[in-house]
């Protein structure tokens, strides 16, 4: 799923699918372990996927690699698992979630705005010329 992210949507993600296909099995199990992935389904099929985990400090989450199939868009999809990471990073006694959005990428940044995200005015380059936007919500 990943490797079908990076390769649909480039301009959304840190890393690129040329540097990920070649990784060793190892980094890829590590992966899992670092981050809680949470995947949707539809008929059996894995439509989307989202991660969570530690953010710049302890009381802060961090949303990841989310990701919904081109095919199953404007499902809800997305909102299902912003959901589920949000109340995941709640259950687990985290104060505020963080992300990063691609700059340009207007159709996520609408998902969490809907979500209860709102910008912090972070900015950083996700690749040379390319930047990313800082959003955040509170948990309690």
């Amino acid at each position: 799923m990943r490797l079908d992210a990076l390769r649909e949507a480039p301009y959304a993600f840190g890393s690129s699918y040329e540097r990920e296909i070649d990784r060793p099995e190892r980094q890829w199990r590590q992966a899992l372990i670092d981050r809680t992935r949470f995947v949707a389904e539809v008929d059996g099929v894995v439509a989307g996927t989202v991660s969570g985990g530690d953010g710049d400090s302890h009381a802060t989450a961090a949303m990841t690699a989310m990701w919904v199939d081109p095919r199953y868009r404007r499902r809800g999809l997305g909102d299902l698992l912003v959901k589920t990471v949000v109340e995941w990073a709640r259950a687990a006694g985290y104060g505020a979630m963080l992300l990063w959005v691609a700059d340009g990428n207007d159709a996520a940044e609408r998902l969490y705005l809907r979500n209860g995200f709102t910008p912090t005015g972070g900015v950083q380059e996700i690749r040379p010329g390319a930047l990313e936007h800082e959003m955040s919500t509170r948990l309690r």
